[in-house]
């Protein structure tokens, strides 16, 4: 049933994400006078999409426990994770409540005597709520994440196919 749901919430995904582009682009070349409606459906699909995002982090978070996640693959997105999530907890770009997410995400996968793989696991759990934080503080949670984290990204779309 995971896999099964998984799939769909990505197949919804993938479709608002492509519609907020076209709106996104149409921003950009549209008469002034329609910017207002244009901007209101940008954050219409936005709002739409949370609950999906939400969703996918939590069946993959889910997912992750029943997966067994072989060495050195962990060790090499924990190691990115652990870098950026340090650099950003000093930046001045994101709210408080995003950089206190990240601290969370930090000593999550800083912890001394766990396996890399465990440490996925249990940073992989803390996103379901930061999906609801980023809505908030309006910060494009994909965007964000393969900006900042793109190793485990890529990591979490193979998790999703095992799945």
């Amino acid at each position: 049933m995971s896999s099964a749901r998984l799939r769909q919430v990505e197949k919804n995904l993938t479709r608002l994400r492509e519609q907020l582009a076209g709106k996104e682009d149409t921003l950009t070349t549209i008469a002034p006078e329609e910017r207002v409606r244009i901007k209101q459906q940008i954050a219409d699909l936005k709002a739409e999409m949370q609950p999906f995002e939400k969703e996918y982090w939590q069946i993959l978070a889910d997912e992750s426990a029943t997966v067994a996640i072989s060495e050195p693959v962990p060790e090499v997105v924990v190691a990115e994770i652990v870098e950026q999530a340090g650099q950003l907890q000093t930046s001045q770009e994101y709210s408080d409540e995003v950089l206190e997410w990240l601290q969370k995400i930090h000593t999550e996968v800083s912890k001394p005597g766990a396996s890399a793989a465990a440490k996925l696991k249990g940073a992989l759990s803390l996103l379901p709520p930061f999906v609801n934080l980023s809505y908030e503080a309006e910060l494009d949670t994909e965007n964000f994440l393969w900006t900042h984290f793109p190793t485990f990204i890529k990591w979490a779309k193979v998790l999703a196919k095992k799945s």
